[in-house]
């Protein structure tokens, strides 16, 4: 029982944060939210340190199961985009962490993450982009697209048609660097 009440807490946080940023988080909105007094996050967390901590522990589990999601996957289109779709929170969370480098453990829980996430969609990505001859070169390109991937998502935008063109811009701009 406390174990599930320790987990509400940290689904709704996880969920504000991916949401709103991990800056944002507020103990009083999470508390009304789940309808419960700030003294039960004390009681669980201690402090916003604490409870951040367990934030960044969960998103590392829910990534190591997005990563066992994602070696299941056949093709990019449309297996791996309608994962993503239905792993919005988890990526969005992931592009707080990258927003937020800059403090030390979001940065090492973000580098962590994206390791998971690269090796378990590198193969579905080299063969999407006729890379498997070229596995350093899909990594290092896998990188940079991941990377400005984060900083485009929105609530609005975030869906599959814009998912799909955004993965067709890309497959365009490496025929383009191919033929050059």
């Amino acid at each position: 029982m406390k174990g599930q009440k320790k987990a509400e807490w940290i689904e709704k946080g996880y969920t504000i944060a991916a949401s709103e940023g991990i800056k944002n988080i507020r103990i009083e909105s999470i508390a009304r939210e789940l309808d419960k007094n700030k003294s039960s996050f004390y009681h669980y967390f201690g402090d916003l340190e604490s409870f951040e901590n367990e934030l960044l522990a969960h998103h590392i589990a829910e990534i190591k199961e997005l990563a066992i999601q994602l070696a299941r996957c056949k093709s990019m289109r449309p297996d791996v985009l309608n994962l993503f779709i239905l792993q919005k929170t988890d990526l969005f969370f992931h592009k707080q962490l990258r927003i937020n480098r800059s403090v030390p453990r979001y940065k090492a829980c973000f580098e962590q993450a994206f390791q998971i996430l690269e090796d378990a969609v590198i193969q579905q990505w080299s063969t999407f982009l006729g890379l498997k001859q070229r596995q350093l070169f899909a990594r290092t390109f896998f990188q940079l697209i991941a990377d400005n991937f984060l900083l485009q998502i929105t609530e609005d935008n975030f869906n599959y048609e814009w998912i799909s063109q955004y993965l067709d811009e890309i497959h365009s701009i490496l025929q383009r660097m191919n033929s050059n």
